[in-house]
């Protein structure tokens, strides 16, 4: 078990640490749930009231805070950023050995570098490039004409398809599956058409998917995710998508294709893209968002209706379906008044 004392925590994470007893912490650990060997943080002041029965050894803490706080302090203006950095020191190391399992299957002309680790029942296709630190994980197929970069890790179950080119430190999750054809379908009477996908996907570096998310291929040019963005689990992105250096994308998000998403922007949960719109930089959207319109100017946007008690949101459907009855009249009684000045 890993142990840090305050004083070398405060230095990685860079936090003020004027404190004569630099104790000794074992673990990191929520307020209402810390030990006397714990570390822990607050963000705001809504943590308060667990703030004062915390038995936390030490506690990372805005400087707005701090005069709340009985307990030793880190203090730093971000201490959720801080929370970040002093957990790092507490993970446990990953235990990975390099080496090709006698299992894995694979095609011709690869380039695989000796740091590679690649685990059972793996499926590499034919001129695939692996490079150095690269970690596959079991059952994982990755497919023909895929270029993995260095220290990026695809855990168990992952399907990249072929021409996918993912960057360097990149994580992907369980489940997710990058490259499949795209939505593409032409009307042929009363039948369809499929149009064939002939794009590839590109991933830049460090970039984060979470598990059971879906990005398509290209119909033509590649569907590109850029540098820095953060996708969480069960999101669809759609065809010829490209998404911003830094743009976090919460759990069941779907961007549909052709969508242009903008630096350091903010997806909440289940927002909806409509095809073939921009959105520009620096743009939130709040969760149930439904965004069928390009976005030129930054800030934060929202849609959707928030959760009513059931026997009010009754009384309100009522209301809701009786609108364009009430706009007739409202209307009819503004034309009646102007006829008759």
């Amino acid at each position: 078990m890993p142990k840090h004392r305050l004083s070398d925590i405060a230095k990685h994470i860079g936090a003020e640490f004027d404190i004569e007893r630099d104790d000794i912490v074992l673990n990191i650990a929520a307020l209402n749930e810390a030990t006397d060997s714990d570390l822990s943080f607050i963000v705001d002041r809504k943590y308060l009231a667990q703030l004062k029965t915390t038995k936390a050894k030490a506690v990372i803490i805005p400087p707005a805070l701090v005069d709340e706080c009985h307990i030793p302090c880190l203090v730093m203006k971000n201490s959720y950023l801080g929370y970040a950095k002093a957990a790092e020191l507490f993970q446990k190391p990953k235990s990975i050995k390099p080496g090709i399992h006698p299992t894995v299957i694979m095609g011709e002309d690869c380039i695989i570098a000796s740091s590679v680790s690649i685990a059972p029942y793996v499926v590499i296709g034919s001129r695939v490039q692996l490079h150095e630190g690269v970690v596959i994980g079991a059952h994982t197929v990755v497919g023909d004409d895929c270029i993995i970069g260095k220290k990026t890790e695809l855990k168990a179950s992952i399907t990249i398809e072929s021409n996918v080119h993912v960057g360097e430190n990149c994580l992907i999750h369980s489940g997710t599956v990058i490259g499949s054809d795209g939505f593409g379908n032409a009307k042929d009477g009363a039948k369809w058409y499929k149009i064939p996908q002939l794009g590839g996907v590109r991933i830049g570096n460090n970039v984060e998917i979470g598990s059971n998310t879906s990005i398509d291929c290209g119909a033509m040019n590649h569907t590109i995710i850029e540098d820095g963005v953060r996708i969480d689990n069960q999101v669809q992105i759609a065809h010829n998508v490209r998404i911003g250096e830094n743009t976090a994308i919460a759990g069941c998000c779907g961007i549909a294709g052709s969508v242009t998403i903008g630096k350091n922007c903010l997806l909440a949960g289940r927002v909806g893209v409509s095809g073939h719109i921009t959105i520009c930089d620096n743009v939130v959207f709040t969760a149930d968002s439904g965004v069928m319109q390009s976005v030129t100017e930054p800030g934060v946007y929202s849609s959707g209706i928030p959760v009513f008690k059931n026997i009010e949101w009754g009384r309100v459907l009522i209301h809701f379906k009786n609108l364009d009855k009430l706009f007739k009249r409202v209307k009819k009684l503004e034309t009646d008044h102007q006829q008759g000045d």
